[in-house]
């Protein structure tokens, strides 16, 4: 199924025994759905839209016509409708990996990131469409922060100007911790890397090790170790005061924030939809 704009021969409908099966269409439904390839073929998209409509208003499970009237309607741009028509293949079968990808991607070419992150974490580690789905988890990511930073930036006034450049200094600036020196340190998506910002403006790089792997969340605890919601790893780093880093917990499926209260660590773990409390001493 789903093969995209390919003709359905009538002889698969036709047959004693199919009515009703999940792959058996009725008479009219198939000739809506070739119709609707045929004026696909000739350039007439409209019209092979208006056939594969007319083809599932006969067959409302007709999975083809859903497939191909999303995917002429993404060739479009018109993606509010493609998403409708893809939806559909996700109510009528919510494991197909596929459409779930499909509906990240869309989602994620709205500016509509929650919604995109809510499709693309569902795909598992075991799935085919993993590796796919995991890159484009982290280009939502990193759309979604640069939205966040830019919506911020918005209502900056004119006497914070000089933030302003500071902040505009760092490739998908995510997490933000500081020091008890009053030391600011920002972690950068993008780069893999986190920098420390001095009081008196200067930037420097502070950590570019290969363990890091799509920092967000950063925190300090009070002997000033720094804890790293390592997104893309799905780990937690710790960098002690020295400038150590190495892996403080794994398994934690695509956290995010961190906080540390006490002795106490908080850790939102997107990729599960739960909030971690880990005990630090």
């Amino acid at each position: 199924m789903k093969k995209l704009l390919v003709i359905l021969g009538l002889s698969l409908f036709l047959g004693a025994g199919y009515a009703n099966t999940a792959q058996a269409y009725s008479t009219e439904g198939a000739m809506y759905y070739n119709e609707g390839l045929d004026q696909y073929s000739r350039g007439e998209y409209s019209k092979a839209i208006q056939s594969f409509k007319n083809a599932v208003a006969k067959d409302p499970d007709f999975v083809d016509a859903y497939y191909n009237m999303g995917a002429l309607f993404e060739y479009l741009k018109s993606y509010n409708s493609a998403i409708a028509a893809y939806s559909k293949i996700n109510q009528l079968d919510p494991s197909d990996s596929e459409t779930v990808v499909k509906l990240a991607e869309l989602y994620y070419k709205t500016g509509n990131y929650d919604r995109a992150l809510f499709y693309v974490t569902k795909i598992k580690e075991t799935d085919d469409y993993y590796g796919k789905a995991r890159n484009l988890k982290n280009q939502i990511v990193v759309a979604s922060q640069k939205q966040a930073a830019k919506s911020s930036l918005t209502n900056i006034n004119t006497a914070n100007e000089v933030n302003r450049s500071v902040v505009d200094k760092f490739s998908g600036p995510t997490g933000l911790a500081m020091d008890s020196r009053g030391i600011l340190y920002v972690a950068s998506y993008t780069d893999n890397s986190i920098y420390k910002v001095l009081p008196n403006g200067q930037t420097q790089l502070y950590s570019k090790s290969p363990l890091l792997g799509g920092p967000i969340g950063l925190a300090f605890d009070s002997m000033d170790n720094l804890y790293v919601a390592n997104y893309a790893k799905n780990n937690i780093l710790k960098i002690n005061k020295a400038g150590q880093i190495y892996t403080f917990m794994n398994k934690i499926t695509n956290p995010y924030y961190l906080i540390i209260k006490g002795n106490n660590m908080y850790i939102t773990e997107q990729g599960n939809n739960t909030v971690i409390k880990y005990k630090l001493y």
